[in-house]
């Protein structure tokens, strides 16, 4: 009898086992999670949130998590956040914790190839105040190129490895390299966040920043693979699809040098159908630096 009694109560010691490593790894449960996860009735769904309430805490209506005090100092749900956060979840097929862990234990298959950064660690004070003062809406002063500036920070931005401080300076949004920011100190002035400054950070790509100029760019066959596989242009969006396998593909830029940048790259594949002034200042920018070369040699 007791073999009988020990059998009939395994499926139940292994159903909460998994059901308590699933929460120990963040993850939010409900009765119908538990029905479709291990094909059980509603009751039974019940009862085993019930065992499991005394480690339980109610998220929302009948939705539960695992007890602060019990998780551990990072788990899979953390995991799922910090790549979210830093913008790489995108990079992995699956992007859920337990996915992402698996990829880590795998790492002696992977490569990835990231911009170069400086080193870091010395602007950590300057990354902590800045993120006080973010937070206070505290107006900050600090030295900048040998000048004294005062400015309103609104966010810190990773730029391909460096740390810029966007803050409204004289009324206009600029980007700080935080390396280069000296003597900081936060103010005793607060500032209330402008709407359209806010909305100015969520929709630029990059650091720069001010009024857009939108352009049309003639995209060959041959790079149309390249720019449609990911976006290489601000707010980029396809025109118009042309039967040789060629785009219409339209920017918007802050910026027209950091246009011309990625132009000179992709020279003869990508060029600029409109605004003509732009077509011109970038064909300028062209003759100026070739006779540069040509007179360097």
């Amino acid at each position: 009898m007791k073999e009988s009694h020990d059998r009939k109560h395994d499926p139940l010691i292994e159903r909460l086992c998994e059901i308590f490593a699933a929460l120990y790894q963040g993850k939010i449960i409900d009765k119908a999670w538990l029905c479709e996860k291990f094909g059980i009735t509603e009751r039974t769904a019940y009862r085993d949130l019930a065992r499991l309430g005394h480690i339980l805490d109610q998220v929302s209506p009948g939705r539960y998590k695992l007890s602060v005090h019990l998780l551990p100092a990072l788990h899979n749900g953390h995991l799922a956040e910090f790549a979210d956060f830093t913008g790489v979840a995108h990079l992995f097929p699956r992007n859920d914790g337990q996915s992402l862990r698996n990829s880590m234990q795998h790492r002696s298959n992977i490569t990835f190839h990231a911009p170069s950064s400086r080193e870091n660690r010395q602007i950590e004070d300057l990354i902590n105040q800045l993120n006080h003062a973010i937070t206070g809406h505290c107006e900050v002063e600090y030295h900048y190129r040998d000048k004294p500036r005062c400015a309103q920070p609104y966010r810190l931005i990773n730029q391909y490895g460096l740390w810029y401080l966007a803050a409204v300076e004289n009324g206009r949004l600029k980007a700080f390299e935080v390396a280069r920011i000296e003597n900081l100190k936060s103010t005793t002035l607060n500032f209330e966040p402008h709407a359209e400054v806010l909305a100015e950070l969520e929709n630029s790509v990059g650091i720069r920043f001010g009024s857009r100029v939108e352009a049309l760019l003639r995209v060959s066959a041959h790079a149309a693979e390249y720019v449609t596989r990911r976006a290489l242009f601000p707010a980029q969006r396809i025109v118009e699809q042309h039967d040789d396998g060629s785009l219409t593909l339209a920017t918007a830029i802050t910026d027209p040098h950091t246009l011309f940048r990625w132009l000179r790259y992709w020279l003869p594949d990508i060029g600029i159908l409109s605004p003509a002034s732009l077509r011109e200042q970038f064909e300028q920018d062209l003759h100026l630096r070739y006779a540069h070369g040509v007179a360097q040699r």
